[in-house]
Formats: structure tokens, sequence, C-alpha cells
């Protein structure tokens, strides 16, 4: 049979999925509109007035969270929001930051900033904001997980990416690869359509019909693999970037989703030459 091959590095692709509406998923989040809510920053001095603005309208997203009564976990939301300023997402997928987190903020108005300087001569900046807040009604599902084996830690130029996964229950799959510099949905794709994985079987990526072919114009070049499992088919429909997946991911209720993440790098020479 002919493979088609999809190149994960080169050539970005975008998919959009089109699938039921998740209905069940959807009762199982409480959406609650805050108004008003005031968060305050201090500019530290490398800081930009955009940098310190963000903060003060993450201290804000904060408060709304308590303000609709997720107090728990508060200290997961930080690491969140830092990460977020810093573009760190990458951090998010290997910490518990994810399974943590009991709520979301989504649809922030920023409705008045004021700017002054404090005795210091430091940036204060004070914003007021509406937003909506995702109160999760349901706890993490300890017994929904699946088992991925046959991803390595290195691969050569051109070579191609085969897995296994079984998971402990029936579920949907979304795959998501990030490279240093270009981002891609891996699966579902217009070459390998959504099916439910059935518990307990092993599923082997991917299909007869396509590779997933790794290469790099660079000597190495790091990755990142997200699976995203969820007991109901929810469709992503942004383009493929940290903060629009990791949105997505806090949209669904914790005890529809498991993640798992992999790093890996694709270089240009042996490895083992490298080392010596």
């Amino acid at each position: 049979m002919f493979k088609k091959k999809l190149h994960l590095l080169g050539l970005i692709l975008f998919f959009l999925m089109v699938s039921k509406p998740f209905a069940v998923a959807q009762k199982k989040v409480k959406e609650i509109k805050i108004k008003e809510v005031k968060g305050v920053a201090t500019g530290g001095d490398l800081e930009t007035i955009d940098q310190v603005t963000q903060r003060a309208i993450n201290e804000a997203k904060v408060e709304a969270l308590k303000r609709a009564g997720i107090a728990e976990n508060i200290s997961s939301f930080s690491d969140y929001f830092r990460s977020e300023d810093n573009e760190s997402y990458d951090e998010l997928f290997t910490s518990d930051i994810l399974s943590d987190i009991r709520g979301a903020v989504k649809n922030v108005e920023v409705l008045d900033t004021k700017k002054r300087f404090d005795q210091s001569g430091r940036l204060k900046i004070e914003v007021i904001i509406n937003c909506t807040v995702i109160k999760y009604l349901t706890e993490k599902d300890m017994t929904f997980d699946a088992w991925v084996e046959g991803v390595g830690m290195f691969y050569q130029n051109e070579e191609n990416l085969i897995f296994t996964i079984k998971p402990s229950k029936d579920t949907y799959l979304k795959i998501f690869i990030f490279g240093e510099s270009e981002a891609f949905q891996l699966f579902p794709s217009e070459y390998e359509p959504s099916y439910l994985l059935k518990e307990g079987q092993q599923h082997k990526f991917p299909s007869e019909t396509i590779d997933y072919t790794l290469f790099t114009h660079k000597k190495s070049e790091i990755h990142r693999m997200v699976m995203v499992f969820m007991k109901e088919d929810i469709p992503y429909t942004k383009e493929v970037e940290y903060k629009e997946i990791i949105d997505w991911i806090f949209s669904i209720p914790p005890d529809m989703r498991a993640i798992k993440s992999f790093g890996f790098s694709v270089v240009q020479e042996d490895k083992m030459k490298d080392n010596n």
C-alpha cells in the first residue's frame, strides 16, 4: 500500500475537526460571570509596560477565581499564569498543574487600566476586568488513563515515529507535536480520521496509510508530543499553539480527560558520536 508521509517540521498544517456537540461535558461545568475585578502589579527593573499589565490582569483572574469559590489550588493558578507570562508553556505539560486546577478563566474584558509610580519609582499598574469563570463540578477520574509504548528520546533525521496506545477505558484522542519553531496536530488528520480507542486494546500509530516522518534542518531539535485522551470526541478548531491548546484543555472537565506528554530530540548525526 502506498504510504503518504506526514512531515512534522517544515510545513505547518492546521485541521478543522467537526464533531457532535459535547453535551455531557458541558453539563459538568458551571460558567460564572464575574464583574469589575481588580488586579494590581508592580513592575520589575527589566519588565515592559505590557508585561506588568499582563501580570495585573492575571492577579485579577486569580481574584475572580476566588470570588467564584475556587479557592483551592490557587498556587497552581499562579504557576500557570507565570508560565503564561514567560511563554514557557512546555513546563505545563511536565507538571501537575493541568490536573490540580479546578477551574478556568475566559472572555476577559479589560474595563480600565491605571498606571502610576510608587515611592520607589517603580511602575504600578491597576486593572479592572470582567470575565467568565469556568468552575468544574467533577474531580479527576483516576481510573481514566492510557499506556503509551514506543516513544523514544532520540530520533535520527527522517526516521519514523511509531508507538502503541492501550487505554484503560474507551477514549478518543488528539495528538499535538510542538517543535522549536512549528506546531502540528498529528492525530486526527485528513489521512487518519478520529475513532474510538477501545478499552484494554492495543492501538498502533500511525495506521497503514501514513508514516510519521520526523526531520530537522538543525543538528538537534527538541520536540514535545502532547496526547489528550477524552471520553467524548470533543473538537479542536483553533490554530495549533500552546495557549490555544491549554485553553481548550481547560474547557474539558477533569473527569473526562487525561494528558500524556513526551519530549524527544530529532538529530542530524548519530547521538553516540556527539557523546564521544
